[in-house]
């Protein structure tokens, strides 16, 4: 509330809030639970509390304005290997999506807001979270050994300015769902991706299917069956 308080004071308005909040230190299901908290902390509590400290003030404001949350695919598609990180971002997710329908049905509103989804991006993220891995177990951190970051760029990721650039025109669109490809994944690989996620449940898969032994011959042919050539 502070914050919101100091924003305008200082700046007498804040028509553009962006809520990215992101650690990758998590865990799986028996994950230390301090560390699930803190997680959940960052990822979902923090973006929340951003807007119920900054939406009201926009709101009341009179003028045109937009909140953009950062989700991540993980928490639509949710691969193994970060289960804590997965459920903050599929949360934050749902949030997001709520507080959207929240805002279209105010009267006269013309505050909206949009989920950003990032694909691979070259940021210190992966490194951070192996660091601080590191830190916790008391082994030596050995920087060389994050294959990816801001300064060791994969060929595969975006840099964040292009991220940021495809996001604006996204929203310039009237987007709500702002789904970022990378150099490695496009668009329609992402959908068809998160189509076989969500059909775990209307088609009685197991969960997680798309990394199931028994299924992942047939997520491939769906895969290449409904890429438009």
């Amino acid at each position: 509330m502070d914050l919101a308080d100091e924003v305008y004071e200082v700046c007498g308005k804040c028509n553009f809030l962006m809520n990215n909040a992101g650690s990758g230190v998590g865990g799986g299901a028996m994950a230390d639970i301090g560390i699930v908290k803190r997680l959940v902390d960052i990822n979902t509590y923090g973006p929340i509390h951003g807007c119920i400290a900054f939406i009201p003030k926009m709101e009341s404001s009179g003028e045109m304005g937009i909140i953009v949350n950062t989700g991540s695919k993980q928490g639509i598609t949710m691969p193994p290997g970060n289960l804590a990180y997965n459920m903050s971002k599929a949360a934050l997710k749902c949030y997001t999506e709520g507080l959207e329908h929240e805002l279209r049905e105010m009267k006269d509103g013309k505050v909206r807001s949009a989920l950003l989804v990032p694909g691979w991006v070259n940021t210190s993220i992966l490194f951070k979270a192996v660091r601080t891995e590191k830190q916790v177990t008391g082994e030596e951190f050995d920087p060389s050994s994050v294959f990816f970051h801001e300064d060791k760029p994969a060929d595969g990721a975006w840099m964040p300015q292009q991220v940021v650039d495809f996001m604006i025109e996204e929203l310039d669109k009237g987007r709500f769902y702002i789904i970022c490809p990378d150099n490695d994944v496009d668009r329609q690989t992402d959908n068809l991706r998160m189509t076989w996620t969500m059909q775990d449940i209307t088609e009685d898969r197991p969960p997680l299917s798309r990394w199931h032994p028994e299924y992942k011959e047939q997520f491939n042919t769906f895969l290449e069956a409904n890429k438009k050539m």
